[in-house]
């Protein structure tokens, strides 16, 4: 709701807002079980829980099944699971920091002075900028990010749109990228 309204509102104020849809790769998988704990301690997390959270992540083991064979078993090193209840929150936590970083820069879409240019749940992320220049920045900010917290974004996957209550096309059509990938 947030992101269609926010769309509405740059149309009919500010005549267009360009929104790009990223896809992360393997977004789950690629949780790093250090940062993830260290973020969620910082974040006043009891510590009775993030031990129950860090014995049932660190101590997990896991085996391939195809047809009818089973492989050794092996230790998990990253990740948290696919299907779990608290799966997207703890992925939400991990990813808040890219979503603060993104704030702080005080660029993209604004709704009165609320920062609506981020929005994001789990590993679905909407980066909403009212000019080209300022989408490219909130994607370098989200390349940087990626780097340190070993996540990737698709760039063949994502997509990105413009708003506008212009029907007229545009002579110089936008490119941008995400991990070195255009955005198609």
């Amino acid at each position: 709701m947030v992101l269609k309204e926010t769309l509405a509102y740059y149309v009919v104020v500010g005549g267009c807002a360009f929104c790009t849809f990223l896809d992360a790769t393997k977004a789950f998988d690629c949780v790093d079980y250090f940062k993830l704990f260290r973020t969620l301690l910082k974040r006043d997390l009891p510590s009775m829980y993030v031990r129950l959270l860090l014995n049932l992540y660190t101590n997990n083991v896991a085996h391939v099944a195809w047809n009818g064979i089973h492989s050794r078993s092996f230790s998990v090193k990253n990740g948290v699971r696919q299907g779990g209840i608290i799966s997207p929150v703890l992925f939400c936590i991990y990813i808040d920091g890219l979503l603060c970083m993104l704030s702080e820069t005080g660029v993209g879409c604004y709704i009165g002075n609320v920062f609506v240019a981020a929005l994001a749940y789990a590993d679905d992320i909407a980066l909403l900028a009212p000019i080209p220049s300022a989408m490219r920045r909130l994607l370098r900010i989200c390349d940087e990010y990626c780097q340190q917290f070993s996540v990737m974004f698709n760039g063949a996957k994502s997509a990105w749109l413009l708003a506008s209550k212009s029907k007229q096309s545009f002579n110089c059509v936008p490119q941008f990228y995400i991990g070195g990938q255009r955005i198609g």
